[in-house]
């Protein structure tokens, strides 16, 4: 009962929509004029051809549009996405866009399928248009925007009966960034192999680490070895003016609170962020950082990243910009990657 209140009153705010709709009322006017005036009478006569009107294209409208209502909120979906949904002709002149599309297309100043890939070779545009419409096929590209700065998963299908392709865009630059970090990751672990013998003799190979923890943004990374005993033992590295310092050696008990034990202890990544609390005071009364790492730092800590893998615990601290899943998916490859090469250089240390 209460479903069939809601859904009637749904109905009738559209109906009201429609009875105040100057535009019915424009039509029924004209409609009223003919049928007086064919009736032989004055055009002002007779009322009933005027309110007739007005009633049934109220309540017709109103009803095609409530019937339609669920279609027609569909329908507005591509014009509240953030990523770009529009129409284009065969030449690739956008013809139909809407909504936050296209706000961007205008900000942006774009009228042509080329203004947005300018980068991209025109034949390679032209080519995928009409691969798709051809085809009559879903065709998918994935093409960098210069003019924003966004690289884009492009979708295009063809509709036969307006001869104009609907093209549909999915930003894929934090999977680009991601894929190229993690590349980053793989040549410095590539490196670090085949630089092996160095990192004996100089035994740095936790030097090198922390440089390349720190150039993805960081402003400081400690990186310890779990002993025997259980404690972790290790050094804390910062960039200062530009050049890294690093601590003395530094060592957190196995009774620690410090946040460096939390990978450890919840078995997994952790991350935490002051901005997750309205009194910052609490977040280090929730994150115990060791006096001596805070003491070298000399900064106050806003942020941090821990992971570990066996013997191997880092913990990075005030990244530039907001931690995203993508900074936790390579701290897990940066950490991996530590853990193998200083698993090698133990072997080799102790076959020496």
């Amino acid at each position: 009962m209460e479903h069939a209140i809601k859904t009637m009153l749904i109905y009738f705010k559209f109906l009201l929509k429609e009875f105040i709709s100057p535009l019915n009322y424009f039509m029924a006017f004209l409609i009223g004029v003919v049928i007086n005036y064919f009736q032989g009478i004055g055009i002002f006569e007779s009322p009933v051809p005027f309110i007739v009107p007005i009633i049934v294209q109220s309540i017709s409208k109103a009803s095609v549009k409530f019937g339609n209502r669920n279609l027609n909120l569909l329908v507005r979906l591509p014009m509240e996405k953030k990523d770009p949904a529009f129409v284009i002709n065969t030449s690739g002149e956008i013809v139909a866009s809407e909504g936050k599309t296209k706000d961007l297309f205008t900000n942006n100043n774009i009228g042509n399928f080329l203004d947005l890939f300018e980068n991209q070779q025109v034949s390679d545009i032209k080519g995928a248009i009409n691969d798709s419409y051809h085809t009559k096929q879903h065709v998918s590209q994935e093409w960098y925007s210069p003019r924003i700065e966004k690289w884009y998963s492009i979708n295009m299908k063809a509709d036969e009966f307006s001869n104009n392709v609907l093209v549909w865009l999915d930003d894929i630059s934090l999977r680009k960034k991601l894929d190229e970090r993690l590349t980053k990751v793989r040549n410095f672990s590539t490196q670090m192999m085949l630089s092996i013998d160095e990192q004996l003799k100089a035994s740095d190979s936790y030097d090198r680490l922390a440089q390349f923890v720190l150039d993805q943004g960081y402003k400081g990374v400690f990186i310890t070895s779990k002993e025997k005993e259980g404690n972790l033992r290790g050094f804390v590295y910062k960039t200062d003016s530009g050049q890294i310092s690093k601590s003395d050696e530094i060592v957190i008990s196995k009774n620690s609170e410090a946040p460096i034990w939390k990978s450890r202890r919840s078995l997994g990544i952790v991350t935490d962020t002051i901005k997750n609390y309205t009194d910052s005071e609490v977040f280090y009364q929730n994150n115990r950082f060791d006096p001596h790492v805070l003491e070298f730092l000399s900064f106050k800590v806003e942020n941090f990243v821990n992971y570990h893998e066996e013997d191997i615990s880092v913990i990075t601290f005030n990244k530039h910009s907001d931690v995203t899943q993508q900074d936790l998916t390579l701290m897990e490859g940066i950490v991996n990657s530590a853990f193998t090469i200083n698993y090698l250089v133990n072997i080799i240390k102790n076959c020496s």
